[in-house]
């Protein structure tokens, strides 16, 4: 069976990763709320679920025209772990963070969201609940935009 980016099977894998990726890191609070970053989760038992998510997003993210950075730079930071490389995997989550700003802009009828998300830089005093609140808004987003994509292509058909 041929994936193809334009049917049914294409809506719900996106759905489930979205769902996945909200999910993942309130899972992670619930079991150790006292880490300094979602990337310290790589030092625990929940390490698959933190990597499947990251690499299930980045497989959405390169795919959408606008994300193609944004998806590459989750896959970078994901597979360089803070533990070993700490400051390479730093450099590149912030730059993640950045790129998603851009991206986040290219859609007029959702630019709120790049306000929410900026946000979270001053709601937040530390780093994992900042983490928390972007990637809540990111997925949020996406599935705003999957939704309105999807009733467009049902009209079309």
């Amino acid at each position: 069976m041929e994936f193809s980016f334009h049917t049914k099977n294409n809506f719900i894998f996106k759905l489930m990763v979205i769902i996945i990726s909200i999910i993942s890191p309130l899972i992670m609070i619930a079991y150790n709320s006292e880490i300094p970053s979602l990337s310290s989760y790589w030092r625990t038992p929940l390490q698959p679920l933190f990597l499947i998510s990251n690499l299930l997003t980045s497989l959405i993210l390169i795919t959408i025209p606008k994300w193609k950075l944004s998806g590459g730079l989750l896959l970078i930071l994901t597979c360089f772990s803070v533990e070993y490389y700490s400051s390479f995997h730093d450099f590149i989550a912030t730059l993640f963070f950045i790129s998603n700003l851009y991206s986040l802009n290219s859609i007029k009828k959702y630019r709120s969201f790049v306000f929410i998300y900026l946000t979270s830089v001053i709601w937040y005093p530390n780093l994992l609940w900042f983490e928390i609140h972007a990637i809540l808004v990111l997925c949020i987003y996406h599935l705003f935009v999957l939704i309105s994509y999807n009733k467009i292509q049902n009209k079309r058909n």
